[in-house]
């Protein structure tokens, strides 16, 4: 009787630890804010503003859902604020390059147009 009561209380934690839900990595937050921030210095704020404003209000229900103990939705939604993040950095930085490449062919076609003012237009052939 003692050696069927112990199978079972040990059966029995086994099941209850199965269930048991664990709170996820307090990091996972932290890496979706440490993305936003990433995102927010290299100017996301005027190049990608709605992909920026997607990752905060996820990272504010991920929290939210922390403070509720649902810790699979904090884990869902702390992963796509990241994203969102990731996103707005990607699109800054393409915009940013894109302004530097127009910047690049302005100056290339000014000093065309002074080497053509210098020594003619065969200069260019």
């Amino acid at each position: 009787m003692t050696r069927s009561r112990l199978v079972f209380a040990l059966l029995l934690t086994l099941v209850l630890g199965a269930c048991a839900t664990t709170p996820p990595d307090p990091r996972l937050l932290d890496n979706a804010r440490q993305a936003i921030d990433q995102a927010e210095a290299a100017g996301a704020q005027e190049y990608s503003p709605l992909e920026l404003r997607f990752a905060r209000e996820r990272l504010q229900a991920a929290q939210l859902a922390m403070q509720e103990r649902d810790f699979e939705q904090a884990r869902r939604l702390a992963d796509e604020s990241e994203i969102d993040a990731q996103l707005a950095l990607a699109r800054t930085q393409a915009a940013l390059t894109r302004a530097e490449l127009a910047d690049a062919l302005r100056a290339l076609d000014a000093l065309k147009a002074d080497l053509v003012e210098a020594f003619g237009e065969e200069v260019l052939q």
